[in-house]
């Protein structure tokens, strides 16, 4: 049994990676990202990325991920209110096709008037 305290690294044993930020971790293993993995785990570990990677790699992980974060997201609030916009017609569908007999109704109503 190899019980060893290397200065930093039994500090940071402790700390626990939540389910979220795992599933993130693993999202990115799955999509190919590498790279944004390893960044991800040092990050959730307590580690500053920049202390093993380059700078400008860093930078260019966080723009490409922080855009496809971004779509992503403007992604899954489409697909919610889409979902929502068809909960409601299918909910509402009697009522939709009620608000167009009331337009008529209105236009009917100014066309009497006009008659008499």
């Amino acid at each position: 049994m190899m019980n060893h305290d290397i200065a930093g690294i039994s500090s940071n044993l402790d700390k626990t990676v939540k389910a979220q930020q795992f599933d993130k971790v693993v999202e990115a293993i799955l999509a190919g990202k590498y790279s944004w993995a390893c960044v991800l785990m040092l990050r959730f570990g307590g580690y500053n990325p920049l202390h093993y990677i380059p700078y400008r790699t860093y930078n260019r992980l966080l723009k490409e991920n922080s855009q496809a974060d971004r779509t992503k997201q403007q992604q899954t609030e489409n697909l919610k209110m889409l979902k929502h916009a068809h909960d409601s017609r299918s909910e509402n569908n009697v009522s939709s096709s009620c608000l167009s007999k009331i337009k008529d109704l209105a236009y009917l109503e100014v066309a009497r008037k006009q008659k008499a």
